[in-house]
């Protein structure tokens, strides 16, 4: 078997806030193989940018562990080492905030290059920068166009080809079609996976929608208020989900199939406080299976079977 592209070992990342630690990322354990994706599920502000951040080195973290093949992206300083940026890039949300709009889109894309000093002669970056146009599905027309000219899929486009700029091994996505129409989406979700199988990329796809997860995800871990909940291979989490959090997030999957009734899992209760969390499972308070033992001590992630980790009461 491969050794992990991608590995955190307890994963930390708190910001200070006046009242205290607002706890974003909590002990978090993840492998990414090569040439698979790993899809990140969970509501707004449940950490899974952040997380992507601080795998990337974007973000400082407050403790724990991110290693790229085997060895640590942090020096002993905490800052990321400079020969590990070219191989780790981010595709983000937006397609049009993440674009400079002063750059044609020629420049938008050779940015890396020139940055990175990869390719110095002008004819060679213009070389490139066809090539990956190529790749991303753009004409070459567009090439001094400017990102206000173009619709939202041809710009996801041009961050697809930035990040491709450098020929990196791993690809942090942080929602990128969640701002596109739904048409659009599945020509971008194709793309990537058609670029994941060219370029032997690893990737780690951050999104709220369960749907595109199925599309395109190998293994899924499903975080709640900053803990990983539960971590499976993608056809043993939508064929059975174990933790009640999953659940109520599958169950909300709309059916296509006109009249067909679907049980719904209605989540009630107050959401737990980020800020200084009490010991216990943060999704207790609107559990419906929740019991004080839940609430006194934090519950680890566990395997429970082969490739299916689950953090629950339910099943220790």
């Amino acid at each position: 078997m491969n050794a992990p592209i991608i590995e955190t070992r307890s994963l930390k990342k708190y910001f200070s806030v006046p009242k205290g630690n607002l706890h974003a990322v909590d002990n978090v354990d993840l492998t990414i193989n090569p040439r698979e994706t790993l899809g990140v599920v969970g509501e707004s502000g449940c950490g899974k940018s952040t997380l992507g951040r601080v795998i990337l080195g974007l973000l400082p973290l407050t403790d724990g562990e991110v290693l790229y093949n085997g060895e640590s992206i942090f020096d002993p300083r905490g800052m990321k080492k400079k020969h590990i940026y070219s191989e780790m890039q981010m595709i983000f949300q937006d397609p049009y905030t993440s674009l400079n709009p002063r750059l044609s889109i020629r420049d938008l894309i050779a940015e890396p290059i020139i940055v990175r000093k990869t390719i110095s002669d002008k004819n060679g970056i213009n070389d490139k920068v066809l090539e990956l146009m190529d790749l991303a599905g753009l004409s070459k027309r567009y090439m001094n166009s400017y990102p206000h000219e173009l619709d939202g899929g041809r710009r996801q486009r041009v961050g697809i080809a930035r990040a491709l700029a450098l020929d990196p091994k791993f690809i942090v996505c942080d929602e990128p079609v969640s701002a596109l129409d739904v048409s659009i989406q599945a020509q971008i979700l194709n793309l990537l996976m058609d670029l994941q199988d060219r370029k032997g990329l690893s990737l780690m796809f951050i999104t709220h929608n369960l749907c595109v997860v199925k599309h395109i995800s190998n293994n899924v871990m499903v975080m709640y208020m900053g803990k990983v909940v539960e971590y499976a291979t993608k056809q043993k989490l939508f064929a059975k989900q174990l933790h009640p959090y999953s659940q109520a997030l599958l169950s909300a999957i709309p059916l296509p199939e006109l009249g067909t009734n679907q049980e719904r899992s209605i989540l009630r209760g107050e959401v737990s406080n980020p800020i200084n969390p009490k010991p216990g499972c943060r999704f207790a308070p609107r559990c419906q299976y929740a019991t004080k033992k839940c609430i006194i001590q934090d519950i680890p992630l566990v395997e429970i079977e082969p490739g299916r980790k689950v953090a629950c009461t339910l099943y220790m």
